[in-house]
């Protein structure tokens, strides 16, 4: 039997296996609970072959509910693969190859590729799905791919469903309202921030033919977010002239050039912050791993200081928001240990969830849980979650990383759900998990 067909039979197996459910009613939970209406007692797993691990990439939901995950192999011998669950937390088999799509991104001598943010655009009234990442060639490429809904590469994105370029990595996406494609990633201390239109080609309107080198800027970026005037917000960390790192957050214009008010600021009159950036100097050693604009046209951060999770919020033009949490920032503890919130998140009602990495051991890059805080809008917690707004589990002996989380809307009770999505391992073997969560 060749590989490609023992991959699918594992793959098959491993969704029969976790296809039991439970019935539940949703009078019966509480919020920070497991969602016992989910997959079995509130998590899905699904085994994915690699030589010696995986890892968490992205994570999406389209607007049914249904639930996207990448989860990349460690080694060569693996493609990484493209998971869709259905909104009970069961693999989708109509998705793909029985629910999965294989991205392998290796090249002819088997180096590996790294897709990694996902993001869902609508086409022609057809929702369609944007992998990005990077594959290698002579050196390290920009890649993104886009498939029809039901997992096959659309043929009118690119070259057969593919668009290569020679500068850059794509680990952060977002979707414009007229459906054009932002990415931005790293290659050593350059920033590429690259604008394709609908069909893959450049967008020759944004920075230099459709790609803005951000070199000259000092925060390094982790996330994206667009503001409803359509300024991009890159929110991450910098480090000051005494070498302390800060949570930090830049602006862009639509054409990609900084909103600092300098000679290339493309809008003078308002930029961003001082000289397009602003840092807080509240959170030492921070780092925003995660921004949302909300519906105030306010910007939350989520990320980590001083080894907790942390919150922020500021206005939309860059200053600290002082009604919320203290002087416009929060800081929780979870474990006592080092946690790391990766994901923010905003619910209908304005309360906010972080989820992320807790008891995290950076030497050796192990987690032992995995971490939600829900704040209400002013950045106090919110005691009705969890454990005085705070929650706290261990899916796992052994390896976990559950790093990723969406926001789905429950298609039984129409309300709000949140999915903390990773990876773990029990007896050596590595599953991707998902594991639903009550608000």
């Amino acid at each position: 039997m060749k590989k490609s067909a023992i991959l699918r039979a594992a793959l098959f197996v491993a969704a029969a296996i976790f296809a039991t459910a439970t019935t539940y009613s949703h009078a019966q939970v509480v919020p920070g609970s497991l969602d016992p209406t989910f997959g079995s007692g509130g998590t899905s797993q699904v085994f994915v072959p690699s030589s010696s691990g995986l890892f968490p990439g992205g994570t999406a939901v389209q607007s049914d509910g249904k639930v996207l995950a990448i989860v990349r192999a460690s080694g060569n011998a693996y493609p990484d693969v493209l998971i869709r669950l259905n909104t009970d937390g069961f693999i989708d088999p109509t998705f793909g190859s029985g629910g999965f799509v294989y991205l392998d991104w290796r090249n002819s001598n088997n180096a590996r590729g790294f897709p990694g943010p996902i993001a869902i655009e609508t086409v022609a009234g057809e929702e369609r799905i944007v992998v990005a990442g990077s594959t290698p060639g002579g050196s390290t490429t920009y890649r993104v791919d886009r498939f029809l809904s039901n997992g096959s590469p659309d043929p009118s994105f690119g070259t057969a469903g593919t668009v290569r370029l020679t500068s850059g990595y794509a680990d952060m996406m977002v979707i414009q309202p007229d459906g054009k494609i932002l990415t931005l990633g790293d290659v050593g201390t350059l920033n590429y921030m690259v604008r394709l239109n609908v069909n893959g080609t450049l967008d020759p309107a944004f920075g230099s033919g459709g790609i803005a080198t951000l070199s000259q800027y000092t925060i390094q970026p982790r996330s994206i977010a667009l503001q409803a005037n359509g300024r991009i917000i890159a929110a991450g960390y910098s480090q000051n002239n005494r070498g302390v790192i800060q949570v930090a957050v830049t602006r862009l214009n639509t054409n990609g050039s900084l909103d600092g008010g300098g000679k290339d600021d493309s809008t003078k009159g308002d930029s961003f912050g001082k000289g397009g950036t602003t840092t807080i100097d509240a959170l030492p050693g921070g780092n925003a791993f995660d921004v949302k604009i909300d519906s105030a046209g306010r910007i939350v951060l989520g990320g980590t200081a001083n080894n907790d999770f942390m919150v922020a919020r500021l206005a939309s033009g860059g200053q600290l928001d002082t009604s919320f949490g203290s002087g416009g920032t929060k800081t929780v503890d979870l474990t006592g240990l080092v946690d790391i919130a990766r994901k923010v998140h905003i619910q209908a009602s304005g309360k906010i969830v972080l989820t992320g990495l807790a008891n995290y051991n950076g030497s050796t890059g192990t987690v032992q849980s995995t971490g939600l805080v829900r704040f209400n809008s002013n950045g106090s917690l919110d005691t009705s979650f969890g454990q005085a707004g705070k929650v706290v589990t261990d899916f796992s002996t052994g390896f976990e990383y559950v790093s990723e989380s969406i926001v789905q809307i429950d298609p039984i009770c129409g309300c709000e759900r949140i999915i903390a999505v990773g990876v773990v391992e029990t007896g050596g073997l590595y599953s991707a998990l998902a594991a639903r969560y009550i608000l």
